[in-house]
């Protein structure tokens, strides 16, 4: 979503063209604790608001042009702790 946004508005737009209602932010993951992992923790504010960012104008554009509502649902994902916390690696 930072190196790609048209690529993941597509995505989303596809999905609304199928018939979805709602689409999720694709956050997944994009928390403090996930992001650690890959000492990118200080990109979670932005990889968040842009994911969000990218969502709602999608959303916006497609139900304007198809006249019928759509939704964007956050999306938390579960995090890689449990790996950490169960002595797994």
């Amino acid at each position: 979503m930072l190196t790609q946004p048209d690529v993941i508005a597509g995505i989303h737009h596809a999905y609304l063209e199928a018939g979805a209602d709602i689409i999720e932010t694709n956050t997944f993951n994009s928390t403090a604790i996930s992001q650690a992992d890959y000492g990118a923790e200080a990109l979670v504010p932005e990889l968040n608001y842009r994911a969000a960012r990218i969502a709602r104008d999608t959303v916006d554009q497609f139900a304007h042009a198809a006249g019928r509502p759509a939704f964007v649902a956050g999306a938390l994902g579960p995090t890689s702790a449990w790996r950490h916390l169960s002595g797994c690696q």
